[in-house]
């Protein structure tokens, strides 16, 4: 575990995942990541493209050999924070429930942002 205060435990871990997404540039991405900590809210990976602070993202886990998983499937994640590593960005991702995604002002409660909503 990590020694962060948080609401939820995270945990550590090396687990390899699909992550795609709208960039900055509003094209659609896919790239393969690792989960870096994770816990019962959220979770930590780095990214190569450059997306924005809540920002949505689908994140599906892999198997050992960078497969799909039969019985996994990906789940919706909006970025709360980012911080920029060299040609990466580390990414503090929160997943969204089913409630966020009835919700017109799911932006405003997950990460304060000035994204607009409609």
């Amino acid at each position: 575990m990590t020694d962060e205060r948080r609401a939820d435990k995270r945990f550590l871990l090396h687990l390899a995942v699909q992550i795609t997404g709208v960039d900055e540039s509003g094209l659609q991405f896919s790239e393969r990541s690792q989960l870096e900590d994770v816990g019962d809210l959220g979770c930590r990976f780095s990214l190569r493209n450059a997306v924005r602070r809540g920002a949505i993202l689908g994140v599906e886990p892999l198997g050992s050999d960078g497969e799909s998983l039969e019985d996994e499937y990906s789940r919706l994640f909006v970025i709360i924070w980012l911080e920029p590593k060299g040609d990466r960005s580390t990414v503090g991702a929160r997943c969204l429930l089913e409630d966020d995604l009835t919700d017109s002002g799911c932006h405003r409660k997950c990460c304060n942002s000035n994204v607009p909503t409609t």
